[in-house]
């Protein structure tokens, strides 16, 4: 059965023209007042789905069906089965327990029975439906929840087919539900998040956006460049109404949405770090310690520790978590100089790592103390980086206060550095370096997660973010200097890339690309 979009007739958004009289621009019954609200509703991109003048409630008209837990065996195995009037389906292929059909299907309901390959019980199951209005896509939908045996999850699916169901395409679940606004493109890309998170920090970030924060945030910046531009293309379109523009109160409203912007661009360091995890380098001179601090924060023995310099001659990497961040730690070479080539490569790639890198875990042997050799290695390190440095083998000292105040002094030109005193070997200080990696972090960031709904992870909104940015950078000198044809096409640019984050203007190419990276079943 093929595919086709169905549009709604007459969306209820056009029934407030009738209301108004609007007639066009040459009736008499036209006013300015009329030409404002039309202005605005048709440059707001809306505050949800349901309501946007850019998109109308789609769906497909084929039913879908699909399992929606992992394969192999199991104790239940969930299959979710999503079309309008796919509830005729239940009526073809299930029996309640006592043998007969249901009668009056209704949402949210849950049926125990049997699914019925003509006149055999396949399997005992549960059966749970949603009505159009309450489920996941906006569809009617139903659940059967069977036995976790893949032979018998193949079957009931294979029945489904035979009885007017396809299988769906990845993510068309979710795909169905931004189609008909059940959700919108941001909520839809944190679903994969939410799936795909592998930290409390993650998943906490993750949630949060699948229940709106990062939308909440754009259709209020959205909103206030929609009233911007509804009164700056009045101006344009009807010169002839008395009415002066007020430039000092455009370009406070302007200020304001170029802060909340770079508000949310500032988030995505921190949106990466949780998504994508930390990206931490272990560098130093060689047999200060780095690998046996590498193998003590595994809690394993990973990396090859010799008394014997030279020993690492490539990077080893593994990810661990720190208090729930994700991190990826790599142990490299030692930094001296050497005429090895093959121990030349690998202090240039500890280099390179260390440069792209988000923290740099400097070690330097306690008991040698601060040697003019590690000044000059610390100094070439970006002032810019994330910075802790490992005072490690303090076993082997009586106190580190003073090599720690020296250190202090000597980083006092950096901001983002802390020191953490450590003994790899017998596993003393890992503590208080766990906390000082998380305390580096959030620092540099301001504040925790706990104080901040709206992070940005994914780069496509990061992208279109930075262009709507642009776009209000350049409409200040124009607004500021009343060339107003030339600002409002800056910030109907603004507008329209704010829309792409939430899919309210977004080409169909992107939103397939999108949904096809989902897994089936979602």
């Amino acid at each position: 059965m093929g595919r086709r979009i169905l549009r709604e007739k007459n969306p209820p958004h056009m029934c407030h023209f009738k209301n108004c009289h609007f007639r066009g621009a040459n009736s008499p019954r036209f006013t300015l007042t009329y030409y404002v609200i039309f202005r605005k509703m048709r440059s707001s991109l809306g505050t949800s789905g349901k309501s946007c003048m850019k998109q109308e409630r789609l769906y497909y008209e084929d039913v879908i069906c699909s399992k929606a837990t992992p394969s192999g065996a199991s104790a239940i195995a969930v299959i979710r089965v999503s079309g309008d009037n796919c509830w005729s389906i239940i009526d073809k292929i299930f029996l309640r327990k006592n043998r007969k059909k249901i009668e009056n299907i209704k949402s949210h309901k849950v049926y125990y029975g049997f699914i019925m390959d003509g006149k055999d019980a396949i399997d005992s199951v549960v059966l749970i439906t949603f009505g159009k209005d309450k489920s996941f896509t906006g569809e009617e939908s139903f659940e059967i929840d069977c036995h976790g045996s893949e032979l018998i999850s193949q079957m009931i699916i294979n029945i489904l087919l035979k009885n007017g169901a396809r299988l769906a395409d990845p993510g068309e679940y979710s795909k169905r539900a931004f189609l008909n606004g059940k959700i919108d493109l941001s909520e839809a890309e944190a679903i994969m998040d939410v799936v795909n998170a592998s930290t409390k920090q993650s998943a906490i970030v993750a949630s949060r956006q699948l229940n709106g924060a990062v939308r909440d945030e754009i259709n209020r910046i959205k909103d206030s460049v929609s009233t911007l531009l509804t009164a700056v293309e009045a101006l344009i379109d009807y010169p002839e109404e008395d009415i002066s523009p007020d430039v000092e109160e455009w370009m406070e409203s302007l200020a304001l949405i170029n802060s909340n912007l770079e508000s949310l661009l500032l988030s995505f360091e921190r949106g990466r770090f949780f998504r994508e995890g930390v990206r931490a380098t272990l560098i130093g001179k060689t047999n200060s310690g780095k690998s046996t601090i590498f193998n003590s924060l595994l809690n394993e023995d990973k990396a090859i520790v010799s008394d014997i310099h030279g020993t690492t001659r490539d990077y080893l990497d593994a990810i661990i978590n720190i208090k729930g961040f994700g991190v990826r730690l790599y142990d490299t070479a030692g930094l001296r100089y050497t005429t090895d080539p093959v121990e030349m490569e690998g202090t240039k790639r500890a280099v390179d790592l260390s440069q792209n890198s988000d923290v740099i875990l400097y070690v330097l042997d306690a008991s040698l103390g601060l040697s003019e050799e590690d000044k000059k290695n610390i100094m070439e390190i970006d002032k810019n980086k994330n910075l802790i440095v490992i005072l490690n083998k303090i076993d082997l000292i009586k106190s580190a206060s003073a090599l720690t105040d020296e250190i202090t002094d000597f980083l006092s030109i950096r901001k983002n550095f802390k020191i953490s005193e450590m003994s790899a070997k017998n596993r003393t200080g890992i503590e208080l370096f766990n906390n000082n990696f998380i305390s580096l972090l959030t620092n540099r960031q301001d504040a925790g997660i706990e104080h901040e709904s709206a992070v940005i992870t994914n780069e496509r909104h990061k992208n279109l973010l930075d262009k709507a940015h642009k776009n209000i950078i350049n409409s200040f000198p124009y607004l500021r200097d009343g060339i107003l044809d030339i600002a409002a096409f800056e910030l109907r640019e603004s507008l329209d890339r704010l829309g792409e984050i939430t899919g309210e203007v977004t080409r169909e190419d992107i939103i397939n690309k999108i949904f096809s990276n989902f897994c089936v079943g979602k």
